[in-house]
Formats: C-alpha cells, sequence, structure tokens
C-alpha cells in the first residue's frame, strides 16, 4: 500500500480533500514545515506572527474555496481567489505593526465569513445555511478531538518508553509532535469533513426524535431561550433602576449587554428551525427578539460613550462600541423582517464590522494608539513632564495618582503595539529609553524608569521585611503566644470572623482574639517596623506593642506607606502577658 493510500485511510477521502481545497491545503503543510524545521525549540515573537499569517491564509484561502464552489466558478478561478485572498490575509495577520492588526479582531471576523462564504449567491435557502453551519462547527469539534488525541497520544507513547524502558527519547520531539498536530493532523482532517452538498437542507419534521431533533431542541427551547429571557427582564428591570435614581449605567453594564446581545442572537440563529414547532415561549422569543434588544443597546450605547469619554479607546471598549452598531442594525433589520430575517445578513454584519476594525488607523489597534497618545500626552504636559512635545526626564517624586494613570496608558499602548509612535518624544541621547532594546517590554521598562514612574530613589516608601532568624520572645509563666496569625484586607468576600482572625481596612488593623479585640494603626506599624530594619545582617521578628501586655511578633510584612491602604500583607505572633490576660 502507497503512501498516499495509507493517508487516504487515515483522513477519508484525502485526494478529494486536496483537490477540493489545494491552498489551505497547502498553507497547512508548509505551516507544518516551518514549524519543525524553523521553529521548534524556539518559539518567539516571530514564530507568533508566522502562525497568526499563516492561520488568517488558511481561513481565508478556505472560504474562498467554498464562495467559489457555492456559485459555480471553475476550479482554477477558486485557486486564483483562493490564493489572492490567503495572501493578502497572511500579510494583514504577519505584518501586524504596519497594518495596525488586532488578530482577535481578524479572526473573529474571519470565522462568520467562512459560516457564510458557500450561500453569497442569489437563491439561497435558509435552511441549507442552518444545516451547513452545523456540520461545519461538527467538523472543527472532531478535528480539535482528532489533533488533541493523535498528539496526547504519542506524547504518552514516548513518555511510557522513556519510563518503563529507559529508551532516552526526547530533545523537541514532544514540540513535533504537538506542532505537527496543530498545523497539519487538524486542519487537513477539518478540511476533510467539511460539508460536500451545499444544497442539502435541514428538515426538522423529518428528524423527529432523532439525536439532532432531541438534542437540539430540548437545548434552544429549554435552557437557551428561557435563560436569554431571564437575562433580559433584569437588564429591562435594571434600566428602570437607572430611570428612577438618575444616574449612568455602572461600567460593567457594557459587557453585559454585550454578552446577551452576542449570546442571544446566537440562540436565535441555533433556533431557527423550530421558529413554528417550538415551544410557546420559543415561538415569542423568535418574533420578539428585537424588542428585547432595543433597551439594552441604550444602556450599551450610555456605558460605552461615557467610558471612551473619559478613558479613551482600548481594544476592549472598541469591541463593545461594534457590538453596539450591530445590535442597532439587528434591531432594525429584526423589526422589519421578523422570522424572515435571512441569516447572511446578521453574520455578514459581525464579519464586516470586525474585519474593518481588525487593522488600519481606524481599527482597534489603530484608534486605540491615536486616543491613548492624545491622553498620554495631555497627562504629561499637565503635570510639567512634557515641554515642547518633548518628555522632561524625573528626578523627583512623581504623584501616584499621575503614575497609576500613566501605567494604564503605556500598558494600553504597549498591548496596542503602539509604543514605538512615543519615540519622537525622547531627546535622542544615553538616556533614551528606545536604546534600551526593541522588545515593547524592555521599552515600556525604560520608559516608567526615565518617567520617573518606578526610580530607585523613591523606594523609602516601600516596606518589605522578612524575618531570617528563628522566632524567639521571653515567656513568662502567665504568658502565652497565639499565632501564627495572616493578616487579610477586609471586604465583602472576607469568610466570617473566626475566634482567631487580623483584617485590616483602608487604615486599620484589628485583632480579635476570643472575646478581645484589638487595633493597630497600619501606617504606625509599617514606620516602626522600616525602622527597626534598616540595618543589614540578621534580622529577627520585630517585637510591636499594641495594648498593655500584648505585643505583635511580627517576622514578615510588605505595604506602601504611599498606598491606601498601605498594608499588603503580615504574618505575625501575639504575645499575651500578665496584663492581658
Amino acid at each position: 500500500m502507497g503512501l498516499a493510500a495509507k493517508l487516504d485511510k487515515f483522513i477519508p477521502d484525502l485526494s478529494a480533500t486536496l483537490a477540493r481545497f489545494p491552498v489551505p491545503a497547502t498553507v497547512a503543510v508548509a505551516l507544518c514545515a516551518y514549524f519543525n524545521v524553523v521553529a521548534v525549540g524556539s518559539f518567539n515573537d516571530e514564530t507568533g506572527l508566522v502562525a497568526a499569517g499563516g492561520a488568517a491564509a488558511f481561513i481565508a484561502s478556505g472560504a474562498s474555496h467554498l464562495f467559489a464552489e457555492g456559485n459555480r466558478w471553475s476550479r482554477m478561478a477558486g485557486i486564483v481567489l483562493a490564493l489572492a485572498s490567503g495572501a493578502a490575509l497572511a500579510l494583514v495577520g504577519y505584518f501586524t505593526a504596519i497594518f495596525e492588526t488586532s488578530l482577535l479582531f481578524l479572526f473573529a471576523g474571519l470565522i462568520p465569513v467562512l459560516m457564510i462564504a458557500p450561500y453569497l449567491r442569489a437563491g439561497l435557502k435558509q435552511a441549507a445555511l442552518w444545516l451547513f453551519n452545523l456540520r461545519f462547527g461538527l467538523a472543527t469539534l472532531l478535528a480539535f478531538i482528532v489533533a488533541l488525541v493523535f498528539s496526547a497520544g504519542l506524547s504518552s507513547i514516548v513518555e511510557a518508553l522513556n519510563f518503563l524502558f529507559e529508551a532516552g527519547i526526547g530533545g523537541n520531539l514532544h514540540e513535533h509532535i504537538w506542532g505537527t498536530a496543530a498545523t497539519l493532523i487538524g486542519p487537513i482532517y477539518g478540511l476533510s469533513l467539511m460539508p460536500r452538498d451545499l444544497d442539502a437542507e435541514v428538515d426538522i419534521a423529518s428528524q423527529k426524535d432523532t439525536l439532532l431533533e432531541r438534542g437540539v431542541s430540548v437545548l434552544v427551547n429549554y435552557v437557551l431561550v428561557p435563560v436569554i429571557i431571564v437575562y433580559a427582564l433584569i437588564l429591562h428591570a435594571y434600566a428602570v433602576k437607572i430611570l428612577l435614581d438618575g444616574q449612568l449605567p455602572k461600567g460593567q453594564i457594557a459587557t453585559m449587554v454585550s454578552i446577551f446581545a452576542v449570546g442571544g442572537t446566537g440562540a436565535w440563529l441555533v433556533a431557527w428551525p423550530w421558529r413554528d414547532t417550538g415551544t410557546r415561549l420559543l415561538r415569542l422569543f423568535m418574533r420578539g427578539w428585537f424588542f428585547f434588544t432595543i433597551v439594552p443597546a441604550v444602556l450599551l450605547t450610555i456605558a460605552i460613550w461615557r467610558r471612551i469619554g473619559d478613558y479613551g479607546v482600548t481594544p476592549d471598549r472598541y469591541g463593545i462600541a461594534l457590538v453596539a452598531i450591530w445590535v442597532a442594525f439587528i434591531t432594525a433589520y429584526l423589526a422589519f423582517r421578523r422570522n424572515r430575517a435571512d441569516m447572511r445578513a446578521i453574520l455578514g454584519a459581525v464579519a464586516i464590522l470586525l474585519l474593518v476594525g481588525s487593522a488600519g488607523p481606524f481599527g482597534a489597534n489603530g484608534l486605540t494608539i491615536k486616543t491613548q497618545l492624545v491622553r498620554f500626552a495631555e497627562l504629561l504636559a499637565a503635570n510639567g513632564l512634557m515641554k515642547d512635545g518633548k518628555v522632561i526626564p524625573q528626578k523627583e517624586r512623581v504623584p501616584q495618582a499621575i503614575v497609576t494613570e500613566g501605567y494604564s496608558i503605556l500598558g494600553t499602548l504597549r498591548d496596542a503595539g503602539g509604543l514605538d509612535r512615543l519615540r519622537p518624544w525622547f531627546e535622542v541621547g544615553e538616556k533614551n529609553p528606545f536604546k534600551s532594546g526593541d522588545s515593547d517590554w524592555s521599552a515600556f521598562s525604560a520608559i516608567t524608569a526615565y518617567l520617573g514612574f518606578d526610580n530607585p530613589q523613591f523606594t523609602e516608601e516601600y516596606v518589605n521585611f522578612t524575618a531570617n532568624v528563628p522566632l524567639s520572645a521571653p515567656v513568662g509563666a502567665n504568658s502565652r503566644v497565639v499565632g501564627p496569625l495572616q493578616a487579610m484586607q477586609k471586604n465583602q468576600n472576607t469568610p466570617p470572623q473566626q475566634p482567631m482572625t487580623a483584617l485590616f481596612d483602608e487604615t486599620t488593623l484589628t485583632i480579635k482574639l476570643e472575646r478581645r479585640t484589638y487595633t493597630a494603626d497600619q501606617k504606625d506599624l509599617l514606620i516602626r517596623i522600616k525602622a527597626l530594619t534598616e540595618t543589614d545582617g540578621t534580622q529577627p521578628a520585630v517585637e510591636v506593642e499594641i495594648a498593655p501586655g500584648v505585643t505583635m511578633l511580627i517576622d514578615s510584612a510588605y505595604g506602601n506607606l504611599a498606598n491606601q491602604p498601605p498594608l499588603g500583607s503580615m504574618r505575625f505572633w501575639l504575645l499575651i502577658g500578665n496584663e492581658a490576660t
């Protein structure tokens, strides 16, 4: 039996798969070769970019083949389209700095393209689109399982040989196995399972009492739809509360509404075959879903507008803003079409918004960089840290509020790939932070040091103490030592008070011991600890009397006198003498 025949036996209809999807199959083989020959044992940023570019090319070219097949194009026309789209998306996925690419938005946008690609034509039947995506989802799941079993199984065999027979099989073999599974086995197997009959339609009546009908029917009729209805009632009740209290929505409402909108629309799509035969609640949901989205859409718009106005654009907020636009679209669309809605319009709108937002100056990363640069410049200029477009090196303590906000902005710029835009702000010289290295992490650290955000001379407010000799203390006949106790910050999640607890709020450490309660000022404790531990050499536990006859024996403490609360953590014992007993 030849190699081709063996592969065809392992992956059904392999030759037909390669003929149907030649471009994505070639991409998978090329990625497998790259990871096994070039990248194995040296995964880095470059490897990640190659993986991103290859994955984008794989999905885009596969969608192009399906589009050509659905529109009855010639095989050569399909290959040309797949090559062009695969090359374009590979560039966008690999050159993320040039295109300001957000990989999350890119791949999230490519998935719905793949879901509707064969049906971007006239004469579509919704039942065929629904069945295709059911089979597509099952194919993806099976491909993942096969790749996982393949890699886990081979790795287990290798480890068994090493353990039982001391075979000494090692090196980068596990990386080869898992890399091959991820880049070749899973993708090729998934392509082989892609639905072939694009015109086949789902017929729920003929599926009566089958696994499909019973399983999915129970899911949508008795789980998904009731949960979404309850969620909708909660959001509407919250909207009424906002009107009565006259307050703006809380910051987390945007995330909650986004989950509601995406999850509810997903349930609407899944439940489509039962729109006329499902439970009364499901039929009501299918007819009135757009009504449920109106009020949450208003809440979402208000919440995200407020957050962007206060703190600028971030990729997360950009994504939520896209959800708001999409919700507005489906609200208007479903109000007009009701149960006659075209699923391509819903999925296509998602794809367009995400792909537009995945790259370019007005994409998630591009707009984030633009707005955060403005915020950072305003913050520095307002606090004397920038003049005439140049950052001023700092020798004095920078206020904590500025440090906190500055760190947040720099972190957002780093995550969006925009730190390099700060290069013109710094004078050319030995202290230029962009001389420290090419990575974003090294530039981030150098910039914060240049701005005085983490200058070593400002560490006088930090306390970091750990005793390095055994605990010892004179214990009289009527004295006792209790502990150890670990100080915990008091909040609504703190468990109920036990016989011995040590809880601290913003300023005070409260120690409860049986029926007695002792308190100590956190800042005073940290100052006394710092004063007693400034010498080198042995560091015994620090003794601090907090009440007559009651002494804390502290063997570790961490905190920052500039913070609120100043205490971070502390472990101690209590030495209780005659006067306390």
